[in-house]
């Protein structure tokens, strides 16, 4: 097994020992003269590696190396790259649609991904939707969050609101969550929250909580190792997000198999695993009003937010365990041979 990725792309140090090539990023300023060099060196590897197959994650762009290559190939795709697909120039779908076509099998890790490719004409029997799982050895209801609670004193009668995305994509809108925390703070006092995640917008979101005056509530937590994050998932109550574009979320399957009750914007990616008033809330994006008045529920309702969690859990644990989603691709794989 071999690695080809670009210097964007974030890889576990040693990750099984897999040689990784890696590839400079494509930018608009560079793309005209980096473009077909990369596309040769992706042909390169591939003649010296001889693999049996590919996996290809999204990258519609790189994909020319691989039909020229002449190998079967798996197109894994997700997130904004789909999303947007309908509403891309011709070129960009035309590249999409022949990656697809020319893919063994299409993979993606939402519903509604699915349905972006059968629009495109992909045939319905070619696209299985696969999560990325979640491993419940690591993230589960058991798991002690004490520790964090009193590393970021936060005592034992508080709830704690927990947002764990990334501060660098405006889509994830975490501004929301933080101009939600004032109406909540007047209605309870004894709430906290953590917001994990680092990024260039963490500034700004640090200046905002200090311009409404929630300072004293708040825990930034910065860039947790991924070996704690259940810990910090743990330390809480109710998990919220705000992303207003999004197929599966890792961080919110994260947060429902540790048993959180989620409030989360109402898009069809969230829609696959929450259904509202069942195992967590909805709430429409964008609307911090609505989001307070939905934490505030949950708040002032403990049964509610362990009823969520115990659901959440279970839905977890049937859909998308890391073993189980693993097996599944592990079956794609063997009917290539």
């Amino acid at each position: 097994m071999s690695m080809i990725a670009d210097s964007r792309t974030w890889v576990a140090p040693n990750p099984q020992s897999i040689p990784v090539y890696v590839l400079p990023p494509l930018t608009r300023t560079n793309f005209p003269s980096q473009y077909i060099p990369s596309l040769r060196r992706i042909i390169r590897i591939l003649k010296n590696i001889k693999p049996d197959f590919v996996h290809l994650h999204a990258q519609h762009y790189y994909s020319p190396a691989i039909i020229l290559s002449g190998k079967q190939y798996i197109l894994t795709s997700w997130g904004t790259e789909v999303l947007t697909l309908l509403n891309e120039n011709i070129i960009i779908k035309i590249l999409a649609k022949t990656t697809a076509a020319k893919a063994s099998k299409v993979t993606v890790d939402a519903n509604c991904l699915k349905e972006i490719w059968m629009r495109m004409g992909v045939p319905k029997n070619k696209v299985e939707v696969i999560p990325f799982g979640v491993d419940l050895k690591i993230f589960n209801p058991q798991v002690d969050g004490s520790e964090i609670r009193e590393r970021l004193e936060i005592q034992n009668d508080d709830v704690v609101l927990i947002s764990t995305r990334a501060l660098h994509n405006h889509h994830y809108n975490i501004e929301c969550f933080v101009k939600a925390i004032p109406p909540i703070l007047k209605a309870y006092s004894n709430v906290k929250f953590i917001i994990k995640g680092s990024g260039p917008l963490e500034g700004y979101l640090r200046n905002l909580v200090r311009k409404l005056g929630a300072s004293e509530y708040v825990r930034f937590a910065g860039l947790v190792p991924h070996s704690e994050m259940a810990k910090y998932l743990a330390a809480a109550d109710i998990y919220v997000s705000t992303c207003f574009v999004d197929t599966t979320s890792v961080s919110l399957l994260e947060a429902m198999a540790c048993g959180l009750a989620p409030i989360v914007t109402d898009i069809p990616g969230n829609r696959d695993w929450i259904t509202n008033g069942e195992n967590g809330l909805l709430f429409p994006p964008k609307n911090q009003v609505a989001l307070a008045k939905k934490a505030i529920q949950l708040i002032e309702n403990a049964d509610l937010r362990k009823s969520f969690g115990k659901n959440c859990f279970q839905i977890v644990k049937q859909k998308a365990s890391w073993k189980d989603c693993v097996s599944k691709m592990e079956r794609i794989y063997r009917s290539l041979f």
